[in-house]
Formats: C-alpha cells, sequence, structure tokens
C-alpha cells in the first residue's frame, strides 16, 4: 500500500506543518492493513527537518510500541520524472513503484538528511533512466 501525502508549504514550517500528520497516518494504515505500508511526501521543494523526521522514521503508538514507517519525500519534479518515464515506456508496474520506494529507503540510516536527499533524487534518476532503455 501507498500513502500520497502532498503538501504546499516549503519553508521549516514543512515539518511543523506536516511531519506529525503524515507520519500519524501512515502509521495508523500500518496498524490497520497487514502489508507493506509506505509513505510517498510530495512537495515542490523537501525542508531538510522534514527529510530528517521521515528518515528516522518512528512513531510511538498510544501503548508505546514503537513502528518503523517507511516515508520518502520525493519533490514534484522528481515524482514527475519517475512517472512519466514509466508511462512512456509503457511498462507501468506497481513493482517498479515499490522498487523505487526501496531503493530510496535503504541508505536512509546511513545518512544525515541533506545526504539521503542527493540519494533519493539520484535513485528517481537511475529508475527513470531504467524505463528508457526497454
Amino acid at each position: 500500500m501507498v500513502v500520497v501525502e502532498v503538501t504546499l508549504t516549503e519553508s521549516s514550517r514543512q515539518e511543523a506543518a506536516e511531519g506529525e500528520p503524515v507520519r500519524r497516518h501512515v502509521a495508523e494504515l500500518a496498524m490497520q492493513y497487514e502489508k507493506p505500508v509506505y509513505g510517498m511526501f510530495l512537495a515542490n521543494r523537501i525542508d531538510s527537518n522534514t527529510a530528517e523526521t521521515f528518515r528516522i522514521g518512528v512513531w510511538y503508538n498510544r501503548d508505546d510500541t514503537r513502528m518503523r514507517l517507511d516515508i520518502i519525500p520525493f519533490t514534484l519534479a522528481q515524482f514527475k520524472v519517475f512517472f512519466e518515464a514509466m508511462f512512456k515506456s509503457r511498462n507501468v508496474q506497481v513493482s517498479a513503484i515499490r522498487a523505487l520506494l526501496d531503493a530510496c529507503g535503504t541508505s536512509r540510516k546511513d545518512l544525515h538528511a541533506p545526504e539521503w536527499k542527493v540519494e533519493i533524487a539520484q535513485a528517481v534518476q537511475n529508475k527513470a533512466a531504467g524505463f528508457m532503455e526497454l
């Protein structure tokens, strides 16, 4: 399952306005469904504080049980590049979206937010280029 959250905020207010609600929404759906739940956060620009909140990817339930959340922040431009390449290739597959989310999530624990954002941008370019090779 992919939960898509979109915002128009761009400054450091982005984390304050979106960090908790997005994590809560993804956590609620993860508790409701017995399958992997990914969050795809979209904005014109991703503030590094917001990326850091999603990079850490933690939510605590009322009983203090800890959940790890997979929320990947993308710019709208990155979203466009990936999905345009996928649709132009006529090879639209849910597995390609999951592969992108997995590729972006793999490096998050080893990087700080600004570096993670660079890795996400590179993963988007690599996955989009892969569609062009088909």
